[in-house]
């Protein structure tokens, strides 16, 4: 019971402190991420580029962290004074792309800042174009042909919603590149 009192509250019996499961892409992590980083020079830098390694590394040494009580914990207490109800939050690593949970978190909050303060109260509609097998290869390797994609997309669209009203209209974009598609196969 001491190992308990010390980690995380849980709900269901209030001041009983309970340890959050670690999840399995962490442990898969934790298991082979050391390997494939001593070995990703000999093995893998010639085909898929020599990535920072360095930069990696701190990303998923955070992510190994990720929600982990004896790293940091927030307190969050109720301010209504007939509640007080109080509970402890663990710090979050903020590693975007890598920890499912801080990547939806901040893809939630960008989608709502955009709703609420970015765009107007008007139409919106959203266009997916998709880019050849062939092609994706070079998007991979020099990032600058997102920009290039990006402002030829959209001069498609602008051009596009121009013709289709018969007049001359102001338009705008939010360009998001999503690459993992043919990862999750």
């Amino acid at each position: 019971m001491a190992d308990q009192l010390v980690l995380s509250l849980d709900a269901t019996s209030p001041g009983i402190y309970r340890q959050r499961g670690v999840s399995s892409l962490q442990s898969l992590f934790r298991s082979h991420f050391p390997e494939l980083f001593t070995r990703y020079g000999a093995d893998f830098a010639k085909r898929l580029g020599k990535f920072r390694l360095e930069r990696i590394s701190k990303a998923v040494g955070r992510f190994l962290e990720c929600g982990d009580y004896t790293k940091g914990i927030a307190r969050i207490q109720c301010t209504n004074p007939g509640c007080r109800v109080e509970y402890f939050r663990p710090f979050s690593c903020k590693v975007f792309h890598l920890c499912p949970s801080c990547s939806q978190k901040r893809t939630l909050l960008f989608g709502e800042y955009m709703n609420e303060q970015l765009l107007l109260r008007l139409p919106h509609r959203q266009f997916v174009f998709t880019i050849p097998k062939v092609l994706r290869v070079f998007f991979r390797h020099d990032p600058r042909l997102h920009g290039e994609i990006s402002r030829l997309v959209y001069g498609l669209v602008r051009d596009f919603a121009t013709a289709a009203a018969g007049k001359r209209i102001r338009t705008a974009a939010v360009v998001v590149f999503q690459s993992s598609g043919e990862f999750l196969r």
